[in-house]
């Protein structure tokens, strides 16, 4: 989708997001932290789901991560859940921000965002909370809003 009509300013909008409303559930999941035997199923994960967001918004290149470089600085904040040989998700914990919340799409709808945002939030050493998504990521959007966070600024990319 790369032709635009009445809804193209509304999709580059983005929303940051506090966690501002507590939740009571406990982190069910352990992740590890990353390291380079993930680095091609982190690839490939990584480009697959934001592949079509960035395509939609036409913020190229629509694979980000393009190669090996990447993964050269940052990749200390960033936690992997493991399924055998593959990768179920990841997020990364930046100070007070959860950034990258991904799941393997084949995993998607199963409650792993839910589990990963849980373990993300009980693992964040910051007094606030907070994350950015895009308003084209509506599912993304009612997750964050159903675990405790709210849309506190909205800014165009």
């Amino acid at each position: 989708m790369t032709n635009f009509s009445l809804g193209e300013y509304i999709m580059k909008q983005v929303y940051k997001m506090k966690y501002i409303h507590p939740i009571l559930d406990e982190a069910t999941i352990d992740m590890v932290p990353y390291s380079s035997e993930y680095q091609d199923k982190y690839k490939t994960m990584y480009n697959e789901c934001y592949h079509e967001m960035r395509e939609s918004l036409d913020i190229k290149p629509y694979d980000f991560i393009q190669d090996n470089s990447f993964f050269d600085n940052g990749m200390e904040n960033v936690y992997i859940l493991p399924d055998g040989e593959g990768i179920i998700g990841s997020v990364a914990l930046k100070g007070e921000e959860i950034d990258d919340l991904i799941v393997d799409k084949k995993y998607q709808g199963k409650g792993y965002g839910k589990k990963i945002l849980i373990w993300a939030i009980k693992h964040m050493n910051a007094s606030e909370i907070i994350l950015y998504v895009a308003e084209w990521n509506e599912r993304a959007i009612k997750l964050y809003r159903n675990n405790g966070f709210e849309i506190i600024e909205r800014f165009e990319i």
